[in-house]
């Protein structure tokens, strides 16, 4: 659900007793419109799980609901079932702005790691669905496009485009947005150059130091994929909220694991 952009809430029955109507481990999905999938048992039980459910939508609390299924509820079977409520919360959202090999190979990552992705290229026939799978696409001709990107404080943006003039140009559109996240793709030299650029544009210092650049966690990445891992690792950091990634093994306090 979260993957897809998709609030609601994953009803489960985690113990039974006496006569009901489903056991346990039976689940339901409700969606924060009222749309259901799979059941729980039916009947007044399900309508209350429903209404509970759609109340919870959006919210990061689970619940657990006990029932008495007499009469009081409308039912006859006189047993017991408790139905654990888990809020799903819509993923994060990720705009991968370029859609070569390194584009490509983020976009898949970050699937995977739960964001939402939309990736952005000036050429149609690098965002297709062949080579975007799951992604919102969109075919930009240049930074003008921003803003109907939806960026906002809570996206994630990677710049792989294919230039270096058009990642500075790009960033430079973007950060105006403050988005949670900004990288930017290059060595270390391309990065000094282009945010020396980005001040002779007038861009605050300030605005500068929050983008992620050389983009990507330090752990030797060369290829597009091994890229790609460096740069989800970086955008989870930030999701959430490490600052100071270190390996586990290195970690103070880390006790020997047990074998």
């Amino acid at each position: 659900m979260h993957r897809d952009g998709v609030t609601g809430v994953v009803a489960t029955v985690v113990s039974v007793g006496g006569s009901t109507p489903r056991g346990a481990g039976a689940k339901m999905i409700v969606y924060a419109d009222g749309r259901t999938l799979g059941t729980v048992g039916g009947g007044a039980v399900e309508s209350a799980v429903i209404e509970r459910a759609k109340a919870l939508a959006g919210s990061r609390d689970p619940v657990l609901l006990s029932f008495d299924l007499g009469p009081d509820v409308g039912m006859a079977c006189g047993g017991r079932m408790d139905v654990f409520l888990e809020p799903v919360s819509a993923g994060a959202r990720a705009v991968v702005i370029g859609g070569g090999h390194c584009g490509q190979a983020v976009a898949a990552a970050a699937r995977q790691a739960g964001f939402r992705v939309t990736v952005v290229d000036d050429r149609e026939d690098m965002v297709t669905a062949e080579r975007f799978p799951g992604a919102e696409r969109r075919v930009a001709g240049g930074v003008e496009a921003v803003g109907w990107l939806g960026i906002d404080g809570e996206t994630f943006v990677v710049v792989v485009t294919r230039g270096h003039r058009f990642d500075q140009e790009w960033v430079k559109a973007v950060l105006p947005f403050a988005p949670r996240y900004l990288g930017m793709i290059g060595s270390e030299e391309k990065v000094r150059a282009s945010f020396a650029g980005l001040a002779r544009d007038g861009v605050p210092a300030e605005a500068i130091e929050r983008v992620h650049a050389p983009i990507g966690l330090d752990i030797g990445a060369e290829t597009p994929d091994e890229i790609a891992v460096s740069v989800v690792a970086e955008m989870i950091a930030v999701r959430h909220g490490v600052r100071d990634t270190v390996m586990l093994r290195d970690k103070p306090g880390r006790k020997g694991k047990d074998r």
